[in-house]
């Protein structure tokens, strides 16, 4: 299998997570000290400010920490999920409009990657079980979301480049995959796959395959789109 991945971005996202969480910090002691001179209302709405701010920088901090420093990252684990395919199968990380997409003999995949830990279940909607331990991390632990509609937005924008380049005859499959290693996992009839990164393969290589002049024309747009992304960014 070829991995195509955007180091650039992923430096970039630590870098600024980085940033945030110590620069929460400085917030963090400036309110303390701003606090201890509560003489003035001046000082206490500024003490307020400061430690609001720390708030909000911490969470988005821990954030950016969990999604580009805390291993496996999401492009690890898929990578790790897909290893032993062949050269035709493709894995471009963080260079096309959609963050992980494999395009494979058997068809183009939007892999809608999903890191959070602990019990979540699937049916008719996703749970994900309290726990002490996420309450103590409640500042850094990542919210469950909506996975079925970040997958849509996801694809939907994969879709764009398609069809901005003439190409609406390929469907996008979408699947939700949950790489964080202490995941438990349950999906009961989903209307997508959701699976962990270790069911990857046999989906895959279950599905319909694409026409080798399509799957030609879909690695050369997405060739000459990374190529495109990477001279913006210099």
């Amino acid at each position: 299998m070829r991995i195509i991945t955007d180091v650039n971005r992923i430096a970039r996202g630590a870098r600024l997570g980085k940033i945030l969480v110590f620069g929460s910090l400085g917030f963090l002691v400036a309110g303390l000290v701003l606090a201890l001179r509560l003489t003035q209302l001046y000082y206490v709405w500024l003490s307020l400010a400061c430690l609001a701010i720390a708030l909000v920088t911490t969470t988005i901090g821990f954030a950016f920490m969990n999604r580009w420093v805390r291993e496996p990252r999401a492009d690890q684990a898929l990578a790790a999920g897909l290893k032993g395919l062949d050269e035709r199968h493709r894995l471009y990380n963080y260079t096309l409009p959609a963050p992980h997409v494999l395009l494979a003999p058997n068809g183009l995949f939007v892999l809608t990657a999903m890191g959070q830990d602990g019990a979540i279940r699937y049916e008719g909607k996703f749970h994900r079980r309290f726990s002490v331990t996420r309450l103590l991390r409640f500042l850094s632990d990542e919210g469950l979301g909506r996975p079925f509609v970040e997958g849509d937005r996801q694809v939907s924008a994969l879709n764009q480049l398609l069809r901005q380049n003439g190409i609406e005859d390929v469907e996008v499959q979408n699947l939700v995959v949950f790489y964080n290693p202490r995941v438990q996992l349950e999906a009961i009839d989903p209307p997508r796959p959701v699976l962990l990164p270790g069911g990857l393969k046999r989906l895959i290589r279950a599905q319909s395959k694409l026409s080798l002049a399509r799957y030609r024309q879909l690695q050369d747009l997405f060739e000459e789109s990374t190529q495109t992304r990477a001279a913006a960014r210099a």
